[in-house]
């Protein structure tokens, strides 16, 4: 359900906070004033600040000028993604109680993305892992390309949207695995890992492996089967 739509001002400010590098110059005021709009922002005694959004809740030092100091922008940065929140969210989702997360595997190409939980469960004794398609959130949309202009024959470049709403999709998997197939340019799975690596580390240390296959070839039981095989081989 859409808590509150996410325009004007509010996207620059949310762009600002999700900016790599790390904004030097993210005012306070204005975080506050966003928090404030979709969450709460409340001043403590101690000068220290509440800021809620998304059902999450973190404490911030009021800032000695104006702008924020980069490591708290930092933790401001996390705060949003477990919000729910990417530098290109456009709505506010209603809360939701924080769950515990199960791992996650990634089958990507360069037309789509499945996500799937490996949910554990205990069955006449034993714990065996069932595959279930995860996006509830709704961050995945099929790949689309920048059509306009003249690529000489390349491949026209990718909407980085798309691989940022796997990202946020994924952000609290305990671990992760990566599925994809092709080799550099050509794998989607090579872009992803890309930006993971320069974008969000945090997520990118949860990465328990990547791993090169057919898809065409691939039914969801062998992908059960290999994203079994890959967290038992990390459980080692």
């Amino acid at each position: 359900m859409i808590h509150h739509q996410i325009h004007g001002h509010d996207r620059t400010t949310l762009a600002q906070i999700f900016n790599h590098p790390t904004s030097h110059n993210l005012e306070w005021r204005k975080v506050v004033a966003f928090v404030d709009r979709f969450g709460s922002a409340e001043e403590k005694s101690d000068g220290k600040w509440t800021l809620s959004l998304g059902g999450r809740e973190w404490t911030f030092p009021q800032p000695h000028h104006k702008d924020m100091d980069p490591r708290e922008v930092e933790r401001l940065r996390h705060l949003m993604e477990d919000a729910g929140l990417s530098a290109f969210s456009t709505e506010m989702l209603a809360a939701t109680p924080a769950a515990k997360e199960s791992d996650a595997l990634i089958v990507v190409d360069h037309h789509e993305a499945r996500i799937y939980r490996l949910d554990p469960e205990t069955v006449e004794g034993a714990t065996e892992s069932t595959l279930r398609p995860y996006d509830p959130h709704g961050y995945i949309h099929h790949l689309t390309h920048k059509d306009d202009g003249n690529y000489r024959g390349q491949r026209a470049p990718e909407d980085l949207s798309f691989y940022e709403g796997i990202v946020a999709a994924v952000r609290n998997a305990p671990r992760i695995a990566i599925v994809g197939h092709g080799t550099g340019k050509s794998s989607a799975m090579s872009v992803l890992t890309d930006r993971l690596r320069e974008h969000h580390h945090e997520t990118q240390g949860r990465v328990v492996a990547t791993v090169n296959v057919d898809l065409s070839a691939a039914t969801d039981g062998q992908l059960l089967a290999l994203g079994r095989e890959i967290l038992t081989r990390d459980d080692r």
